[in-house]
């Protein structure tokens, strides 16, 4: 997980397993919103917020940058946008607690962090920061896909920027810091989608009541492409002998968030984007299917050709 430093310096530049217990109870979580709290303070107030904040305030900043970024006319309307847009976090709040009563379940000895929300400039990058002790939420990088302030994002980032996805990104960050625990060098292709088909598969896991569609960030008509065109997606994979091969080039064509998966055919422009996470997620699916003694905690820790040599995948056809 990233550092408190690192948070800092990013913030601001200007199923389930084993662990089944009768004494579990629900969760109860607190939202601290450090975004109404800070733009409702003055020069007189600062000092208390930052001793309420510590790790949102560098030290190597004085005191007149905040004072600044009080008054500035840019940081007000995006206060007062995300102010419209989440004056009630109710909904999100029962979101993340049925999130975090499922966590707890596969992790019982978890502590959940301190849970405050922010502005991050739009910065879509880091809409969810998770550290061991703090889980921030960048309020405005989930105002609606329409919003004005992303009318210059193309329509595939405009489409994440959505309420919907904030407990599915955090279950995905979650899923993330478990699955890279270990990070290995020179990772197949296969290897790769697979360690993604691991994470949309734990996050999954965690919030089933969500549409596989959101959980892989998927309009209804992107998933069922993926689901129709499966066998000859995978069939292209091994035809062009991607599965085994470390060329990086592969992650931007079909694992990374694009307008479309790049197949240098006729039919990319139909094609959603990330079409390897989907296939890595069918391959996780199958093997935990043929390996019914397998849980999730068995499964985050297996190696991915492991899976991938035990899954007894066959893509689906809907001929």
């Amino acid at each position: 997980m990233l550092s408190v430093q690192k948070v800092l310096f990013f913030l601001f530049p200007f199923f389930f397993t084993t662990c089944n217990n009768s004494n579990y109870q629900h969760v109860e979580i607190e939202i601290e919103r450090f975004e109404d709290i800070f733009s409702a303070s003055d020069i007189n107030s600062l000092d208390k917020v930052k001793q309420d904040f510590p790790f949102l305030f560098p030290s190597q900043f004085e005191d007149q940058i905040w004072i600044d970024r009080l008054s500035d006319t840019i940081q007000n309307e995006i206060f007062k946008e995300v102010k419209l847009s989440f004056s009630d976090l109710s909904v999100q709040k029962n979101s993340i607690q049925v999130f975090y009563d499922n966590y707890l379940k596969y992790n019982i000895e978890y502590k959940i962090p301190r849970i405050i929300t922010l502005t991050t400039d739009v910065d879509y990058r880091k809409k969810i920061i998770l550290t061991d002790s703090l889980l921030l939420i960048g309020l405005d990088n989930y105002l609606g896909k329409s919003h004005f302030f992303y009318s210059s994002f193309p329509e595939y980032l405009r489409f994440t920027f959505i309420k919907e996805n904030i407990v599915i990104d955090i279950a995905k960050e979650y899923a993330s810091s478990s699955v890279y625990n270990e990070k290995l060098d020179n990772y197949t292709f296969i290897e790769k989608i697979i360690n993604q088909g691991k994470i949309l598969y734990f996050t999954s896991a965690m919030l089933p009541e969500t549409q596989p569609s959101k959980i892989i960030g998927y309009s209804n008509e992107d998933y069922a492409w993926a689901l129709n065109n499966e066998k000859d997606i995978w069939s292209n994979f091994i035809e062009n002998n991607h599965l085994f091969s470390t060329d990086n080039n592969l992650d931007t064509r079909f694992i990374r968030l694009a307008p479309f998966s790049k197949f240098y055919l006729s039919i990319d422009n139909e094609s959603p984007s990330m079409i390897g996470k989907y296939i890595g997620w069918q391959v996780v699916k199958s093997f935990m299917n043929a390996n019914n003694s397998v849980n999730l905690k068995d499964l985050i820790q297996e190696k991915p050709m492991y899976i991938y040599n035990n899954s007894k995948y066959k893509p689906y056809t809907n001929e």
